[in-house]
């Protein structure tokens, strides 16, 4: 999710490494706590891609900097990486919806579709999941337990009221 949201923020913003950094934190609050040994590789990655360009400056105080900037194959990039999710670790899935949820407004009418139908197949599959796993006599849930997948159960029905 890291290369999303980067790339979302560079989407809106030319911005130092430093500053994507502080854009996460502050516009991503609710979802993730970014910290530089997740953002340096990621931005290494984007611009071996081609998907993100750099250039070096001298900030005021003297210290040696980079400024990035999306490229058109970033864009592009950004849109594959949303229609194309997939969400393989249950316990990241509503997280993980709710941040590309937020970055979807980079998509035209038509991905917003398609990305919709994504997201709704992967909750609707996470949901009966979670359902099988309340009904089975084995798994041993006690009701608080039992209770806590409910919660999930009844975020994942309210993210799909919203789209």
């Amino acid at each position: 999710m890291s290369e999303i949201v980067i790339l979302y923020i560079l989407c809106r913003y030319d911005a130092t490494i430093y500053k994507i950094s502080k854009i996460m934190g502050e516009m991503f609050f609710a979802f993730l706590k970014p910290s530089l040994g997740t953002i340096n590789p990621a931005i290494k990655r984007l611009a071996n891609l081609g998907c993100i360009e750099t250039s070096d400056f001298i900030s005021q105080g003297g210290m040696a900097s980079k400024t990035c900037s999306i490229t058109p194959l970033g864009r592009k990039h950004l849109k594959n990486l949303l229609l194309s999710l997939e969400f393989n670790n249950p316990a990241h899935i509503l997280n993980n919806v709710q941040i590309a949820i937020f970055c979807s407004d980079v998509l035209d009418e038509e991905e917003k579709e398609q990305f919709k139908k994504n997201i709704q197949n992967n909750l609707i599959l996470f949901k009966g999941r979670s359902l099988e796993a309340l009904k089975n006599p084995y798994s041993g849930l006690s009701e608080e337990q039992k209770n806590i997948v409910n919660s999930k159960i009844d975020e994942v029905q309210k993210i799909l009221e919203l789209i």
